[in-house]
């Protein structure tokens, strides 16, 4: 059986050459080259305009510039990684593959981090720890925000870690199977099973019972049923089926494990960053209406 390949949206690239094997890898991409010298260039003039003020400045901090034109840049930053999952579940008509927005996604936020650490001065990461609750809501949630876009961060590292391992494990069990990915491996079970019932057709009933027990167990017998010496050939064959539907049907079951995991991690992650972009959002509405716009007073 022949087996069409193509790229899963979130799992490796799947290509195959003849019918000797496969081939499983991610395409390579210039994008990810591209972000990453974006993000380190921006990130060093960052760099140095902080060094700059740490040294020109007797008390810099957040609420002067340049420190505080970080934190605006943060956000804007934070506001750019959130694009990637407008782009991959609602606007999917925006220019550009998924996963070139997948690596903006990735290292901007990486960016988004340092230069709001820059941005609080270090404040509660190296210095002035918090001694209270009441560190946390000051300066409209300044500190919650600082903390929730690491948690961000790390947790958004820590799911593309593990979906990358999964995505592994999915791509081992399909190039050793000797079928492919779960839904090939679905359609390949369906033609075994077709196979049993053509071969259990019109046998005595100990046969039929023993391919009917065999598929609800998703397992071969071991023992072997009494049978007429004319069945001994086709059981074989039914045996044999059974034991390569069986070990499919593990295969199958690691594939969807692992899907499940990736599926599971997604939907956690999404509801947390959820969570912590309301307050870097609060936290930088609130600066920029009464910090940068006075609209509110301090």
């Amino acid at each position: 059986m022949s087996l069409a390949t193509g790229r899963d949206k979130s799992g490796p690239y799947i290509s195959q050459k003849g019918t000797s094997g496969r081939i499983w890898r991610t395409p390579t991409s210039s994008t990810w080259w591209f972000w990453l010298l974006l993000s380190l260039l921006l990130y060093a003039v960052i760099f140095v305009l902080y060094l700059i003020a740490i040294k020109t400045q007797p008390f810099p901090g957040p609420f002067n510039d340049p420190l505080r034109s970080f934190g605006i840049l943060a956000f804007a930053l934070v506001l750019g990684t959130a694009s990637y999952s407008l782009r991959r579940r609602f606007i999917r008509g925006l220019p550009g593959k998924a996963q070139a927005w997948l690596w903006m996604h990735t290292w901007l936020g990486i960016t988004a981090i340092l230069i709001a650490l820059l941005h609080e001065n270090f404040t509660h990461i190296t210095h002035d720890y918090c001694q209270n609750m009441a560190c946390f809501t000051n300066a409209y949630w300044g500190t919650s925000a600082l903390f929730a876009l690491i948690f961000l961060v790390v947790s958004g590292i820590a799911g593309r870690l593990l979906d990358t391992w999964q995505a592994r494990i999915i791509a081992r069990d399909a190039s050793t199977n000797g079928v492919g990915i779960a839904r090939a491996i679905e359609e390949r079970m369906l033609e075994l099973e077709y196979t049993i019932e053509r071969l259990s057709a019109g046998k005595s009933e100990p046969f039929q019972q023993y391919c009917m027990q065999a598929m609800d167990k998703m397992a071969a017998i071991d023992s072997t049923p009494h049978l007429d010496p004319r069945e001994q050939a086709d059981f074989e064959r039914a045996h044999e089926t059974l034991r390569a539907r069986a070990h499919l049907a593990q295969s199958l079951e690691r594939q969807k494990r692992a899907r499940l995991i990736i599926r599971t991690w997604r939907s956690i992650h999404i509801v947390l960053a959820c969570l912590a972009l309301l307050i870097i959002l609060y936290h930088a509405t609130m600066e920029l209406l009464t910090q940068v716009l006075h609209v509110l007073p301090i």
